[in-house]
């Protein structure tokens, strides 16, 4: 008598066209019953499917697409969802722990990617290259084009949020000689000393001090919006500012009006709120340049994803012991 197959679900928003099937889980889930569904809202989930699914990987999933307590609630036999992603500000991770469901994150992925892209947002809003690109373009060539240049050299670069990919973005900075500061109340003492940077203790003070701020932290609720309108007072004036982490952690009306008025002289934005739906005082700014949420991406990065979060569920299916829980249910014994 064949056993019954475990029911595994992968929701999906953006990569339909890239990866329209999921092979690489189906090869390292072998024996399980995976599903994947490409949706555009939590509506098009199929509902009568929801009672049967025992567990679940996130893909890149847009942030109008909230897996809420509402959604979580129709997992009744739902063990674990493993959000393939360092971000998880999607899942209601208090609702699924009162519902019993592990909520799982891939927090060692696309580092590197992360932090080479926001090094080059940082090059391109330093240097103005958005200026020089439409300068050339429209046949021009003046290399003094563009005003205001400065060299990086002893500049001050604020770190908001110094885990993996913070780490990793003053690691790159250093070579171009920047004085590297962060705040993150959340790491341990003495990670300056590892990496050789200087440490805020208030987020005031680091944004008094940067020349360029660059936001690496997650999103969560004592996050959102914590770069508002008073927060861009208290910077120093013609400041740059990157963003790769989560639009929700600055507020963009906010950022849009510091950018009017020249208390943010540039921007590189990977990340907004409400995307894909961006504003379009945004696109219309020049000193702005914008990229769509792809600072994670390369096919290395992609495979390492998809990859890692297979295992985890792998390991997850065998009652092995796993880490990268992030709502406290990690102990669960196979059924």
């Amino acid at each position: 008598m064949e056993s019954r197959r475990t029911k595994v679900l992968i929701v999906d928003s953006t990569t339909e066209k890239h990866f329209p099937q999921p092979d690489i889980e189906r090869e390292i889930l072998a024996g399980h019953d995976v599903r994947l569904v490409h949706i555009s809202n939590i509506n098009e989930i199929p509902t009568e499917i929801l009672p049967e699914i025992e567990f679940m990987i996130i893909w890149a999933c847009i942030p109008s697409i909230q897996f809420n307590q509402a959604f979580l609630s129709n997992l009744s036999r739902c063990r674990a969802i493993v959000k393939a992603a360092v971000g998880y500000d999607n899942v209601d991770i208090d609702a699924a722990r009162q519902l019993g469901i592990a909520v799982y994150n891939i927090p060692d992925y696309g580092t590197e990617e992360v932090a080479d892209h926001t090094l080059a947002l940082l090059l391109g809003v330093a240097r103005k290259l958005n200026d020089i690109n439409l300068h050339v373009r429209q046949g021009g060539w003046d290399w003094a084009s563009v005003k205001k240049l400065y060299r990086l050299r002893d500049k001050t670069l604020g770190i908001i949020g110094f885990g993996r990919i913070g780490g990793a973005v003053a690691k790159r900075a250093a070579a171009f000689g920047l004085n590297i500061r962060f705040y993150d109340p959340y790491v341990a003492s003495g990670i300056d000393k590892t990496h050789g940077v200087t440490r805020c203790e208030s987020l005031e003070e680091l944004l008094a001090s940067a020349d360029i701020v660059s936001v690496n932290a997650s999103l969560n609720r004592t996050s959102h919006h914590l770069l508002s309108e008073p927060q861009f007072q208290q910077m120093k004036e013609g400041v740059l500012l990157v963003n790769t982490a989560r639009g929700g952690i600055v507020d963009s009306q906010a950022l849009l009006a510091a950018l009017n008025s020249g208390k943010v002289a540039a921007a590189g934005l990977d990340v907004l709120e409400n995307e894909p739906d961006i504003p379009a005082g945004f696109r219309d700014l020049d000193n702005v340049i914008l990229t769509a949420h792809s600072a994670f991406y390369t096919e290395e990065s992609f495979l390492e994803m998809r990859t890692k979060s297979a295992e985890l569920l792998l390991g997850i299916m065998a009652g092995a012991s796993v880490r990268n829980c992030v709502n406290g249910n990690s102990i669960l014994q196979p059924s």
